[in-house]
C-alpha cells in the first residue's frame, strides 16, 4: 500500500506491504525504492516491509535536513506513523550510512540492521570531493544525467561487454 507523511512540509512517500516482524530497505544515493523489488517479492511473505523513498529520490520531496541524521528522523517519523516500535533496517549504499545514524540516534527501536555496499567508516576527504562533485553535477544537468554518466563505471570492462539478458 502506498503512504506518504509530510516533513517539513514536505511529502515523503513510502510503501508498506507484508505481514510479519517490520523490516525497512532504504535504497542509496541515485536510487528509489524501486532497487527492492525482487527482495520485496522474496521477503513480503514473511515479513512487514516498509520501503521509503527517501527525501529528494523517487517522489518524495527534499525536507529542509538532508543530512544522514535528517534522514533517519525521516524514518523515525514513519514509524511513529505506522506504530512500530522495533524494527530491522537495511541500508543500501547511502542508505546505510542512515541506517547507521538512525541505530546512533534511537537504538532501542532497532532489532538489528544490515548494510549493503556501504560502510562504517567514515568516508575519505577523497570521497568527500568526489560525493561533491555529483551534487553540483545533478545541481547542474540533472539526476538523469549524473545516472547516466555514472552507471556506466559501476560495471567492469568485462561485464560491460557482456550482454546479460
Amino acid at each position: 500500500m502506498q503512504k506518504t507523511i509530510s516533513i517539513d512540509q514536505a511529502i515523503i512517500h513510502y510503501a508498506v506491504t507484508g505481514n510479519g516482524k517490520p523490516v525497512i530497505l532504504l535504497h542509496g544515493f541515485g536510487e528509489n525504492s524501486d532497487v527492492w523489488k525482487l527482495q520485496v517479492d522474496f521477503l513480503e511473505d514473511s515479513y512487514q516491509l516498509i520501503i521509503p523513498e527517501l527525501p529528494g529520490s523517487g517522489q518524495s520531496a527534499m525536507i529542509d535536513d538532508m543530512s544522514m541524521e535528517g534522514m533517519a528522523e525521516v524514518i523515525k517519523q514513519i514509524l511513529d506513523k505506522e506504530g512500530i516500535e522495533k524494527c530491522t533496517l537495511i541500508g543500501h549504499s547511502m542508505g546505510g550510512y542512515i541506517t547507521l545514524a538512525f541505530a546512533e540516534k534511537y537504538p532501542g527501536l532497532l532489532n538489528g540492521f544490515g548494510l549493503f555496499h556501504s560502510s562504517a567508516y567514515a568516508d575519505s576527504e577523497e570521497k568527500k570531493a568526489t560525493r561533491k562533485k555529483g551534487i553540483a553535477f545533478i545541481e547542474q544537468h540533472g539526476a538523469f544525467e549524473f545516472l547516466k554518466t555514472a552507471t556506466p563505471n559501476l560495471f567492469s570492462a568485462h561485464t560491460k561487454g557482456n550482454d546479460l539478458n
